[in-house]
């Protein structure tokens, strides 16, 4: 029950967070201009990028209190997390610090602003780093909450705190200063409230507020903590390398419609982000106990569900895009721009939302080191192919790489884990678990597209159709993956009853 409650409640907050973004976007843009809001997709990658600074640590103090909980050492993940805090203190002033002294030069040398100062752009890209400084403890704070099975804490506070965070900047730039200044200041306040929220949230979920700080502890950590960080800094590089040449090679407004797609894309975070906050540790305390045949259980039927609604979600984006910036943004010329770049991002990102499974699995079983030789891997294949095609062809070659890059992961990364970590995550998972909805959700989308193109419809009546076909194939993805005799066993799990491997139906 509690795997479902925390997926459920995950799931909320990404809706919401989604949302407020694609709300806000339209007053962002009328405040700032569509240069200014290229800065915001700059600090996005910025941000993403700096997660390398991590090093792991999150989703080790994910794992280890996870585990603490089914093996009795919640002291001692206590005694952990206050002293990571330490740590993640003195990363926070460092990035503000870097960055601040680098902002002259991202300015005049790396942003290519036509409209704007260069003076404003160094202020901005100065401020970027006071913002991401203020909110540099989330991730740690996230994974403590996410280890203790606290999702629910963790996203009503990000709930609440981002949508006052977002009606605040709004009413700061409509009434106030309108100026992207002003828009970083209000973010870092925001930014550093949440943390504080975050920070009482963990101990209150965690006790121990005792615990003593224990640096020497960190070595029990170090060897998975360290292939970890291997993990986060070249996954960070692959997902991002995209943007960080584009922001090089092309306008600054054409940046603003790859982020614009890349935040449209985002919306299938609405499902990927909950679900490995759910299962990693889920997954981590099945194995801490020996249960693998619950795992595979877990593992096999969540996989066809997961990537059913994934793919209807992703292939409503593809077809749908065009319609719905459309009538977000009333431009359509912004609209024509955006649309193929969102569709291949979609793609990608779709079918990388679908390894999450793999990925959990590794990290669950003790091995960062084939998660990290899986991201090593990647970037060796991304570093060429985005090079080329982004340099060669702009923001649509870019996208198109990232199509291209998650394609192989797939592949590979399926075979791998096969292979070194569990046979049930091989091959046959990838042949039952994802191509029967990935046929059935894309028969429905490429319907509802032809038929939208056939009658030339207006964009209302194009997101309705998109609708209705993301649900059919969903519909249709489920009928073909699940018995009913199946079907009724998951939702009887989802309800709270115990799983069918612990009642001998492995």
């Amino acid at each position: 029950m509690r795997l479902a409650w925390n997926m459920a409640v995950a799931m909320a907050n990404s809706v919401v967070v989604v949302l407020i973004s694609l709300i806000a976007l339209p007053f962002y843009l009328r405040f700032l201009g569509m240069e200014a809001y290229g800065l915001v997709g700059f600090y996005a990658t910025l941000q993403t990028v700096l997660q390398v600074l991590d090093l792991g640590l999150a989703p080790t103090i994910s794992r280890e209190i996870a585990q603490g909980a089914e093996t009795g050492g919640q002291r001692r993940s206590a005694s952990l997390l206050r002293t990571l805090g330490v740590i993640y203190v003195g990363v926070a002033v460092a990035i503000a610090a870097v960055i601040a002294l680098a902002a002259p030069w991202v300015g005049s040398h790396w942003l290519q602003a036509r409209a704007l100062p260069e003076s404003t752009v160094a202020q901005a890209v100065a401020l970027m780093g006071v913002n991401l400084a203020c909110r540099w403890p989330i991730s740690l704070y996230q994974g403590a909450l996410i280890g203790a099975h606290r999702l629910a804490r963790y996203a009503a506070a990000s709930m609440v705190i981002n949508i006052c965070a977002a009606f605040t900047t709004i009413a700061v730039l409509a009434w106030g200063v309108r100026s992207i200044q002003a828009f970083f200041i209000v973010q870092a306040a925001f930014g550093l409230l949440l943390v504080i929220a975050l920070r009482v949230l963990a101990w209150h979920a965690l006790g121990g507020r005792d615990a003593p700080y224990d640096f020497g502890d960190l070595r029990r950590v170090w060897h998975f903590s360290a292939w970890m960080g291997g993990v986060v800094i070249a996954g960070l590089l692959v997902s991002q390398f995209d943007k960080l040449v584009l922001s090089r090679v092309i306008a600054l407004e054409s940046f603003a419609h790859y982020m614009l797609a890349a935040l449209i894309v985002s919306g299938l975070q609405i499902l990927t982000t909950p679900a490995f906050n759910s299962l990693y540790p889920k997954f981590s305390a099945l194995i801490a106990r020996g249960d693998w045949a619950s795992l595979e259980y877990l593992y096999t039927v969540l996989a066809r569900l997961f990537s059913t609604a994934l793919l209807a979600l992703a292939f409503a984006v593809v077809f749908q895009t065009e319609s719905l910036v459309t009538i977000w943004l009333v431009d359509a010329r912004v609209a024509a721009e955006v649309a193929p770049l969102a569709a291949w991002l979609a793609i990608g990102s779709a079918l990388n939302g679908i390894m999450i499974f793999p990925y959990c699995l590794q990290l669950a079983a003790g091995k960062p080191k084939l998660a990290f030789l899986m991201a090593a891997g990647l970037l060796v294949v991304a570093i060429p192919l985005v090079l080329v095609m982004a340099v060669r062809y702009g923001a649509i070659g870019g996208a198109v790489s990232w199509t291209l890059l998650n394609v192989f992961y797939l592949l590979v990364g399926t075979w791998f884990t096969g292979r070194k970590v569990a046979r049930f995550a091989g091959w046959l998972w990838l042949s039952r678990g994802v191509l029967v909805p990935l046929l059935a959700t894309l028969a429905t989308a490429s319907l509802g597209a032809w038929i939208c193109r056939a009658l030339v419809v207006k964009p209302w009546v194009s997101l309705g159709i998109g609708a209705i076909a993301a649900f059919s194939g969903m519909a249709l993805g489920l009928v073909g993956s699940f018995t009913r005799q199946e079907f009724r066993r998951i939702v009887n799990t989802a309800l709270g009853g115990t799983l069918p491997a612990e009642r001998g139906l492995s």
